[in-house]
């Protein structure tokens, strides 16, 4: 064979990237080959670690990798890319152009966002977005005084979501602080009787509009997030800085309501959906998943649901252990949501899924 296989080259593909990420930052890679051959079983490059030992058995005698002989033998042992390789990829990285005029400092992180978040940008672009990154910086401190979303829109490229999708570490290389910016305000949807029972959060606005349309929002405090990169978790944190919009106009703010007797959640029935509810618990501990969620796991067991896939809007989502599918709270119909909406889920069932939410 005259090169390697291509299980050992989808090897050397992910160590080549992973080496130059780790370069940019600290300087030349290394990794010890029983963690990396774990890594590479976990991120799906290898079918198994055996098959990562092999992978790394076969790039080291064709030169790829230094290792020692050990290495034929699956014992820890510490390996790199050849000098050779390494040559090749300080040789092929991209860097920034000096007519950006970074300092040293700036041309680090810069140069990694060019692999991923800046990578199909423009030399026209980017300089408008350094020229921006300056003239911010130049307007601290009074320019925290607005929201980051305001901060971006006003001083780069009118857009409102690139200061916060920038690396953290590139922004403030320039000397912006992207916390330090005023919080935005933060609005939720609720819906609730002058005096209600209790507290139902619930995950997005087409469920909450269901609750109201079967008469949950008569005897319940119904409380939904909506709108760009707005989280329930983010308002329980802070709730005093929250504001409710409804309907009629909520009769009690979300510090009371989060005070409401038996406070229970109502969400996807997937790993992020519980992920969002066990966050939702460390802030509200006596909060309990809904009994919805019971027959959406019926669902899920006798029908399979979906896969969490782009196509299922769950790209990116990360799943739990053998929990791959999930079922979408939209699924229930509405006597179901009237029925059991506002009771919680037993305690045992809930144990059980919380159990299996391994990350």
């Amino acid at each position: 064979m005259s090169a390697p296989g291509e299980a050992a080259r989808a090897v050397q593909v992910w160590l080549e990237a992973d080496w130059c990420r780790q370069y940019r930052r600290q300087g030349a890679r290394r990794w010890r080959s029983d963690t990396l051959v774990r890594r590479l079983y976990r991120e799906g490059i290898c079918d198994s670690e055996l098959a990562g030992w092999q992978a790394l058995a076969e790039l080291a005698r064709f030169g790829i990798l230094d290792a020692p002989e050990a290495l034929r033998h699956r014992v820890p042992v510490r390996l790199g890319l050849s000098e050779g390789e390494c040559h090749r990829l300080r040789e092929g990285m991209v860097g920034p152009d000096a007519s950006l005029g970074l300092t040293a400092d700036q041309a680090i992180p810069w140069g990694l966002a060019l692999e991923r978040r800046l990578d199909d940008w423009s030399l026209a672009d980017q300089r408008r977005l350094v020229e921006g990154l300056r003239r911010l910086a130049a307007d601290l401190p009074e320019a925290y005084g607005l929201s980051a979303k305001v901060a971006s829109a006003r001083y780069l490229l009118g857009s409102s979501k690139l200061l916060e999708a920038l690396p953290g570490e590139l922004v403030r290389r320039f000397g912006i602080e992207p916390r330090a910016f005023r919080a935005a305000p933060v609005w939720l949807l609720a819906a609730m009787p002058e005096v209600p029972e209790g507290l139902l959060l619930i995950e997005n606005p087409q469920s909450f509009a269901q609750a109201c349309r079967v008469g949950l929002d008569c005897r319940l405090a119904l409380v939904c997030s909506f709108g760009y990169g707005l989280s329930l978790g983010e308002a329980v944190l802070d709730p005093a800085t929250v504001r409710l919009v409804g309907e009629q106009g909520p009769s009690q703010d979300l510090t009371a309501l989060l005070g409401l007797p038996s406070p229970t959640y109502w969400g996807d029935l997937d790993p992020e959906g519980l992920r969002i509810y066990r966050r939702l618990k460390a802030q509200l501990p006596a909060l309990r998943l809904s009994a919805l969620l019971e027959p959406m796991a019926s669902a899920l067991a006798g029908q399979g649901g979906h896969p969490l896939h782009r196509l299922t809007g769950k790209e990116g989502q990360r799943a739990a252990g053998d929990w791959t599918r999930g079922v979408d709270q939209e699924w229930l119909e509405d006597a179901t949501v009237a029925a059991l909406g506002g009771q919680p889920l037993s305690s045992a069932l809930e144990a059980e899924w919380m159990a299996a939410l391994v990350d």
